[in-house]
């Protein structure tokens, strides 16, 4: 019976001590609970059982496995993350690793469990991240990149996030930790911080403008640059391409720009004084700093270009004379380049200056000059020079 009904049961038994004697009452009353007749005769049934006498334990059960399933699912993720990953107690032990530290250290993940930190990873790498191990146990988020020696598994770049474990009071239990691999990104890093050093140095070492740009605005140049333009090296360092060139030539830049052409070609440089020059301009696309620029090469060519108006001057001269003495017949039966060469020898060219004068190859010029000795009879270039003086051949 339970303790409503024993205390209803109690209370009638007591009326009749209270009232006093009274009559039987033979009706059949109803139950309230449950209505059906009740006689006086009868006894009342006990409280009906629960309709779930398992039903807290079912639920721990539910709970229990859902606990469970959930666990797996996180240490499956866990294993699956392509980095160490770890939960580390305030005591700086480890009560959970992913199988990466199975990969990384060569032990199973058994063996690390419980174990302080400063066993699994060594006395060397324990130094470098002891302090941030701390800044984490005081609650505060850490991320850093190290080269980190390990005890086992060598030296390796990484980075770090250590995230505390707070409860709901916030008192700090521990820190998770994510460590990745970047050992193969600093390589790269290391690698491409290499090759532009060696750019650095050849660019700093050559003698033509070096301009590193990108669809024309000027990333990094060389001191050469600056200076055959009249700036200062932090002057040009943004800059656009067309700056540097005079009116006449920037249309003709700017399609080789579009079109990526590594043709060389000839242009008018324009000089931060308005003075203007003749260079020649060579483009070529490049790697630089994880993507593709472009780099020209700038080559002032105003003494070459002087140099050759010069010796085409020489040859407009050195033609008309010999057209004029060929006018009033050959002595020798010598042609005109044979005469040509002749005027050159005598004012002291040597073979490969006669060839450069003429734009011929030295080997050419030598065998005009066999022609000359034998068609004129003389043993050398001195005796055929005083011959061809003697014979008023030079004009």
């Amino acid at each position: 019976m339970c303790d409503q009904d024993q205390s209803e049961a109690r209370g009638r038994a007591s009326e009749p001590a209270r009232r006093g004697p009274r009559s039987a009452d033979t009706r059949p009353r109803s139950d309230h609970r449950f209505g059906r007749p009740v006689g006086p005769e009868q006894v009342e049934p006990a409280c009906p059982p629960s309709p779930h006498p398992s039903s807290g334990h079912d639920e721990r059960t539910r709970a229990e496995e859902a606990l469970r399933r959930r666990e797996h699912e996180m240490s499956v993720l866990a294993d699956n993350v392509p980095a160490l990953f770890s939960h580390v107690d305030a005591d700086g032990r480890y009560r959970f690793v992913n199988k990466r530290y199975e990969e990384w250290f060569g032990i199973p993940r058994t063996e690390v469990i419980g174990k302080h930190y400063r066993q699994v990873l060594g006395e060397a790498a324990y130094e470098r991240i002891s302090g941030h191990v701390q800044q984490a146990l005081l609650g505060e988020h850490v991320r850093f990149e190290d080269a980190l020696p390990y005890r086992s598994g060598g030296t390796r770049w990484v980075s770090a996030d250590y995230v505390p474990d707070t409860d709901g009071e916030g008192e700090v239990k521990g820190f998770f930790a994510l460590v990745t691999d970047i050992t193969g990104q600093k390589r790269t890093e290391e690698a491409l911080r290499e090759s532009e050093e060696r750019f650095r140095r050849l660019t700093e070492a050559s003698f033509e403008a070096i301009a590193v740009h990108d669809k024309g605005k000027i990333l990094d140049a060389n001191q050469t640059c600056a200076t055959m333009f009249g700036h200062e090296l932090s002057e040009v360092v943004g800059m656009h391409v067309l700056d540097f060139a005079a009116p006449e030539s920037r249309d003709l830049i700017l399609r080789s720009m579009l079109s990526r052409s590594e043709e060389p070609f000839e242009a008018v440089g324009l000089r931060k004084d308005g003075s203007t020059f003749t260079c020649e301009v060579r483009g070529k696309a490049i790697p630089y700093q994880g993507r593709r620029v472009s780099v020209a090469a700038i080559r002032d060519i105003t003494e070459r270009k002087r140099a050759e108006e010069a010796l085409q001057k020489t040859r407009e001269e050195l033609d008309s004379r010999v057209e004029r003495r060929m006018r009033r017949g050959s002595a020798f039966g010598l042609t005109f380049r044979e005469l040509t060469v002749l005027h050159l020898v005598v004012a002291g060219k040597s073979d490969k200056e006669i060839g450069a004068v003429l734009g011929i190859s030295t080997l050419t010029a030598s065998k005009h000059l066999a022609n000359i000795l034998h068609k004129m009879g003389a043993a050398g270039r001195t005796e055929a020079g005083v011959r061809a003086v003697r014979e008023g051949l030079l004009d």
